[in-house]
C-alpha cells in the first residue's frame, strides 16, 4: 500500500535581508524621531498615534508578537521617549529570526567555562 509521506517544512518564514533591512531602518528612524521630536511627541495623543502606528507598521512587516510587546515600553512615559525600543526589538527579532540567538548562546557557554 502507498504511505503518504509528509514532507518536513520549517514553519518558521525565513525572511530576506531586504526585510530585515526594511524593518530595521523604520525601527532606527522612528527611534530617532521620538528622541529629537521629543517635544511633539510627548505630548500624549500625537505620541501614541505615533507609537501606534510605527509599532504597527513593524508587526506587519514583522509578525513578530514578542516585538509588539516589546515596543508595548513605548507608551511608559519618559523611558519609551528615551529608550531605542524600536531598535532593539527589531535586531531582537533579527537574532531570532536567523538564528543567531544559537551563536550567542555558543558563545556565552565559551565564555562562562573555567578552564
Amino acid at each position: 500500500m502507498g504511505g503518504i509521506t509528509k514532507k518536513h517544512t520549517n514553519k518558521k518564514n525565513k525572511g530576506s535581508f531586504r526585510t530585515a533591512a526594511l524593518a530595521l531602518g523604520i525601527s532606527v528612524i522612528a527611534d530617532a524621531l521620538d528622541y529629537m521630536a521629543a517635544p511633539l511627541f510627548s505630548i500624549p495623543i500625537i505620541g501614541d498615534v505615533f507609537d501606534v502606528i510605527t509599532t504597527g507598521l513593524l508587526y506587519s512587516i514583522t509578525k513578530s508578537k514578542v516585538s509588539v510587546i516589546m515596543n508595548l515600553a513605548e507608551f511608559i512615559p519618559f523611558v519609551g521617549d528615551f529608550l531605542p525600543v524600536y531598535t532593539v526589538s527589531t535586531l531582537i527579532w533579527i537574532m531570532r529570526e536567523y538564528e543567531y540567538e544559537s551563536f550567542f548562546k555558543k558563545l556565552l557557554s565559551l565564555i562562562s567555562n573555567k578552564r
